[in-house]
C-alpha cells in the first residue's frame, strides 16, 4: 500500500515559509501506478488553487504494518 504526498514550494524561493505541504486524504493504494496517477491529480487541483507559479515535487511512501 503506498501513501501520496505532494510539496509545492515558489519557484526560485524554496524555504519552509514558501513551501506546501499536502497529504492524500483518499488513499492508500495498492499499486504505486496509482498512487502516482493520484499525485497528478493533486498537483492539478494544487495548481488551480494556489496564484503564484510552484515547483512541485511529489513521494509515494510505502505504508507500514499489516494492510487490512
Amino acid at each position: 500500500m503506498f501513501t501520496a504526498m505532494v510539496l509545492a514550494c515558489a519557484i526560485g524561493n524554496v524555504t519552509p515559509e514558501t513551501c506546501i505541504e499536502a497529504h492524500d486524504t483518499y488513499g492508500p493504494y495498492k499499486t504505486k501506478e496509482e498512487c502516482v496517477e493520484r499525485v497528478h491529480e493533486m498537483i492539478k487541483s494544487m495548481a488551480l488553487t494556489v496564484p503564484m507559479p510552484m515547483q512541485y515535487t511529489y513521494k509515494c511512501e510505502k505504508s507500514k504494518g499489516i494492510a487490512l
